[in-house]
Order: structure tokens, then sequence, then C-alpha cells
């Protein structure tokens, strides 16, 4: 794992943290603007604000100590092998695209290799232009391939999307995904978008008034933990392999453990693993599949929990193999099926209500 422990006085404001997240894959600092999320970031990649004193540090991966405030070690940004994307990207304007991404990788005298970078971030035909040629999302897939190209032991990306619009974001995010799939460094993704979060994310730490309130597997934290689901309610995942694509009804089949799953869109390709979203409030419960309905997705589960929420409504959680999903019921609706753990029952969700 690794570790990480600051505590920081700022002017107004005390950050004051300490977590550990996974060698591997994403691991997401989710908060509100003000939460210390950009604070901790800098901290974390020596950008430190010079006039001001840490009451304590500390920050190891593997067997690497950057931050050991009790032993005086506090290594400068240069000294850390850290990539960091920031919002804005931060391209040199007077570069070429190819000799920005090539900028950190002679500096370091990496052994990554540019040409498999640049083929995988889809830059070839790019090389030649200036920052000022390309889109916004062009501009993130540069700075992404020039922080990889410097062979980092971890990679930052501090809400690499949020000055992006839709299209490009959605561009941009099988380009993240693709990294963590297919390199071994853990990478810390900083983000306030909830749907952002629950399509990347491994594994979360959430941040609020500068202090860690909670953390954990996304599966676990989607469902229990009001500040990241927030206006959407509680929301559960599911991950399946897209099994067909069904053309005439504009649907894919998802195979989650023995269960299929149908749920709108074509931009999905057979064989692929996909997260699926869906919201507690769009399941409903019932005793027996119905007929004659235009839901598409009933699906055999059995009953696991039930809690009531601040609302007077009733969180149940239920088993479906070896996953676990939400619905969000009323009282009455609880009563008169007989809602308790153990009982076996149906859910039901629309195709539509699933954000992939």
């Amino acid at each position: 794992m690794i570790k990480i422990a600051y505590k920081k006085s700022y002017s107004n404001f005390l950050l004051d943290v300490e977590f550990e997240i996974p060698e591997q894959g994403i691991s997401v600092i989710f908060g509100s603007s003000g939460s210390g999320k950009t604070s901790l970031l800098n901290l974390i990649a020596g950008l430190n604000e010079k006039s001001s004193i840490d009451d304590y540090a500390r920050f190891q991966l593997k067997q690497d100590i950057y931050d050991d405030s009790a032993n005086g070690i506090n290594r400068k940004p240069w000294q850390r092998n850290i990539g960091y994307v920031f919002q804005d990207n931060r391209l040199f304007p007077n570069m070429t695209v190819e000799e920005n991404i090539l900028f950190g990788y002679e500096r370091r005298k990496s052994q990554a290799d540019p040409q498999s970078i640049i083929e995988k971030f889809k830059l070839a035909e790019l090389l030649q232009q200036y920052p000022s040629q390309l889109s916004g999302g062009q501009k993130q897939r540069v700075a992404m391939a020039r922080a990889l190209l410097s062979n980092p032991e971890i990679l930052i990306l501090d809400e690499p999307l949020s000055a992006l619009d839709y299209q490009a974001r959605q561009e941009l995010i099988p380009f993240i995904d693709k990294i963590q799939r297919e390199l071994t460094i853990p990478i810390l993704y900083v983000s306030h978008d909830i749907k952002e979060v629950l399509r990347l994310a491994n594994y979360i730490v959430i941040l609020d008034q500068g202090k860690v309130v909670d953390q954990g597997d996304i599966a676990e934290l989607c469902i229990n933990q009001p500040l990241l689901t927030q206006a959407e309610g509680a929301s559960f995942i599911v991950e399946g392999i897209v099994h067909q694509l069904i053309g005439e009804d504009k649907l894919a089949k998802v195979q989650c453990d023995k269960t299929q799953l149908l749920i709108t869109g074509q931009n999905m390709q057979p064989g692929k693993q996909v997260r699926i979203l869906i919201h507690a409030r769009d399941v409903s419960l019932c005793l027996s599949p119905p007929r004659d309905s235009s839901i598409l997705n009933c699906i055999a589960v059995t009953i696991d929990s039930i809690k009531e929420d601040s609302n007077g409504k009733l969180l149940v959680i239920a088993v479906m193999g070896t996953q676990r999903i939400a619905a969000m019921i009323s009282h009455r609706s609880a009563r008169l099926l007989k809602v308790q753990p153990g009982k076996e029952m149906f859910a039901q969700f629309k195709a539509t209500a699933m954000i992939k």
C-alpha cells in the first residue's frame, strides 16, 4: 500500500489527512471544492509553499520515502519520480507535440518506449503540431503521454476532464481506462464529478474540509457514503462483459456473473469489460416477473439487508450472484411485499436507467 499522511496549516485552512491507497489501479481523491484535494496533491508532488511549515509529513511509495518530517526527509519536486497532469495541461506553447512529449523522457533518461506511448494515445498524426492547434482533449492526451514517458512511479491526474466539453470527456475517458488496465503504475486521480469517479475509480478517499471522512472500495462506498453519491442518492455498480450487440434495438447484452443485463447504447465492443452504474431510486422489487412491461431487466435476487435513510425511505441491499444491488422503496412497499433478509425476490430496472 502507498502511505500518505500530511498535517499542514494554511492561512484559512487546516489539512490533516492520513490514509493508504493500493499500489495499482485508479485511486480517486474525491471531495467538493475547498475540501483540500489540490493542496494534498501539491504536497505529494513536492510543490509546497516555502514560507509555510508542515506539522507532519509522510509519503511512502513501496520502499521509496519522499517525505518524512520525523527524519528530515523532504524531496524536491525534481527528485520525485511522479508524473503530474494538471487541469490546464501546461504544455509548452513554443514546442511541437513531439517536443512536448519527449521533454520529460529526455531529462530523466527514461526507459519508457516513446513509440508505444505515441500509439497508445493516438498522437502520430499530431506530432508536428503546436498546442494552439489542438483541441482540449488532444492537449490532455499529449500531457498524459508526456507524463508517462518520464517513466513515473505514480501518475497524478488533477481533474483532467474538468475543462473539457462533454464530447471531449467521453473521448478521453477510454485513454485513462487504458492506462490503468495496461500499465502497472498506480494512478492518483482527483475529481468532484461523481459520474466520472464511479466510472473510473477502483478505490476512493473522500475528503471534506481538509479531513478524510471515508475511504474504501468503490462498490461499497457508492451504496453507503452520502458525500459520494450526493444528489443522486444511493447507487451501486455492477461489472460484466459485453456479450452481444443487438443492432435493431440499439441495445447491448452484458454478462454479469450468471445474469444477463440489457443496456442502451451501441458504442461498446463484444468481449470488453464494462462497469455499469445504477441508482437505487431506479430499481423496484417484485415477487414475480411482471408481464407486458417496458422494463427489460428483471433479475432474481436475495435480500441481504434493509436500513432506513434520513428521508424515511428504506434502502434495500440484495445479492445478485457475487455482486450487490440496491433499491430504494417505501415502508408501505416493504410491508406489503414482506421484504426481509433472506427472502428471494426480483429486482427490475430499465435499460435506460443504467450509466455505462
